[in-house]
């Protein structure tokens, strides 16, 4: 029980941490894509380049916002592994974990001003869940096979 139980309160703390985030109003849509806008024309007056329209800002914004949920989720749904890791199943468990972890962020993030909830964003952290968990299967798998 004793390295299980890092792994638990590692877990919980990252569940506190995508609470915290999803209360706050900078990564809502917007003031993410008034950070990159201004990122994108710092790096254009630095280095002389043409300045980026709103659609590749609007782009760069979606992709750097999902690929912020796949890893996030992804990275609970490891720590949720390692927590269950013991357990029967745990694969499945720290999915479905994650997962309902992912519905519940997406419910609470409804009731914050200038958010609202995806359940395209849910399918997203689950999928960062599932690629994050066949990941650590296949490298066991591997492991295994090398000894």
């Amino acid at each position: 029980m004793g390295q299980r139980k890092w792994w638990i309160i590692a877990a919980i703390i990252w569940m506190m941490a995508i609470f915290c985030a999803t209360q706050l109003p900078y990564f809502t849509g917007d003031n993410t894509s008034k950070t990159i806008e201004k990122v994108v024309d710092t790096e254009r007056k630095s280095i002389d380049t043409p300045s980026a329209d709103n659609e590749v800002i609007e782009v760069l914004n979606l992709l750097i916002r999902k690929a912020t949920h796949l890893t996030a989720f992804g990275f609970l749904a490891f720590l949720l592994f390692k927590s269950l890791e013991t357990t029967r199943f745990p694969y499945i468990l720290a999915w479905v974990l994650t997962s309902l972890y992912a519905i519940s962020d997406e419910y609470h993030q409804s009731f914050m001003p200038g958010r609202m909830a995806s359940y395209k964003d849910v399918l997203i952290d689950a999928c960062g869940a599932l690629v994050v968990l066949s990941m650590v299967y296949f490298f066991r798998k591997k492991r295994t096979k090398s000894y």
